[in-house]
């Protein structure tokens, strides 16, 4: 029985930052379902309100299902699987997935066929990408309103098999913030219409050219801090000339309710507590010569709950733009810390750091003289 392919897109805000982003999510989004198509799943759907989004995943091949309001992910899911009649199917946001190929999408696709009881993910407590056989499975469990828990749940609840894809850039990489379109802009394989939209180039180019280059430079040292996972941390390690400092804390933070309720603890937040952001950043700067920092799990241990625009300015180093004082604080003291800080959510430290260092061994940045 045939796999279905379905895409999920709703607007993220009303913020230029955000529209912008909403571009990149669309055109990564129907360049997923073309790809979907070649790879021969069947029914291709995108479930969204959004009219521009509608018109760009209709042009790439999907019928398009308008989402009940008030919107829930777990219940969408199934309701519009079953008016669909699938059995089999991969689900995924429309950030996710700009750099996967055709094959990979066609493996996904032959696993699931030939599968009686699979759950696929790219992420066991985070996930952006899922694959699931049979659909009936999610009568069985607690439907989530995001898709993040979901393969978690079919496993401990639905009693399906689990198995990891492979990791890959195209596996990994979801966009969620100005980081991480702008590192995958420089990405050999970003698709071109992906490409055509502009990137943050003023604000974080040239920081993250430095940290490419830092990768591809042995005896400089780069410190990655955030909820890192242990494929992404295996990676660095054997596809960087760099040294790597890793501080690896709160891995499926979200998905265990972590940040909703405060409870998350890093070192790093007790350290931020004790010293102060200048400080903080000039300890750091001691340990090496470039950053790569998920700054949500500190967020959560310091009790901040920054809304999208002052994240999005923090992101960005514009601590000009922020109003919640001791985040434009903590903005000031990383663009200032006297090495290149690249600032972001968990998928920083896990599809873009890979789409990184893919990135930095193509070619790009030119070497410095």
């Amino acid at each position: 029985m045939n796999a279905g392919f379905f895409l999920f897109f709703g607007r993220s805000g009303s913020t230029e930052i955000e529209q912008r982003l909403d571009r990149f999510k669309i055109a990564i989004g129907a360049n997923l379902l073309r790809r979907a198509g070649e790879a021969a799943f069947a029914p291709l759907v995108a479930v969204t309100v959004d009219a521009e989004a509608a018109t760009a995943f209709r042009t790439a091949g999907a019928v398009i299902e308008r989402e009940e309001r008030p919107f829930h992910f777990g219940r969408e899911l199934k309701r519009v699987a079953a008016r669909h009649g699938c059995q089999r199917l991969v689900v995924s946001g429309a950030g996710a997935g700009a750099l996967l190929e055709t094959s990979e999408l066609r493996g996904m696709r032959e696993r699931l066929e030939a599968a009686e009881s699979l759950v696929l993910s790219n992420n066991y407590y985070s996930a952006d990408l899922v694959g699931l056989a049979p659909v009936s499975a999610l009568d069985a469990i607690d439907l989530p309103a995001t898709d993040n828990p979901l393969p978690r749940l079919l496993h401990q609840q639905g009693g399906l098999r689990h198995a990891e894809l492979a990791r890959t850039a195209g596996t990994l990489l979801d966009v969620d913030t100005p980081a991480d379109a702008t590192v995958l802009l420089r990405h050999p394989r970003c698709p071109e219409p992906v490409r055509a939209i502009p990137g943050w180039e003023e604000a974080l180019g040239g920081r993250i050219d430095a940290l490419m280059r830092i990768i591809t430079t042995p005896e400089r040292e780069l410190v990655v801090a955030g909820r890192v996972g242990a494929p992404v941390w295996s990676y660095l390690e054997s596809q960087t000339a760099c040294r790597v400092r890793m501080l690896a804390e709160e891995r499926g933070m979200q998905a265990g309710g972590r940040d909703a309720s405060g409870e998350a603890r890093t070192a790093l937040g007790y350290l931020y507590s004790l010293v102060g952001p200048h400080d903080f950043f000039a300890r750091l700067a001691e340990l090496g010569d470039g950053l790569v920092f998920d700054t949500r799990v500190l967020f959560v241990h310091q009790g901040w709950r920054p809304d999208a625009a002052d994240r999005f300015a923090s992101d960005l180093l514009e601590p000009e733009r922020i109003r919640f004082g001791p985040l434009a604080a903590f903005t000031a003291a990383a663009r200032d810390a006297g090495i290149p800080a690249l600032l972001g959510g968990h998928a920083l430290v896990s599809g873009v750091l890979w789409t990184m260092v893919e990135a930095a061994w193509s070619g790009h940045p030119e070497p410095e003289e």
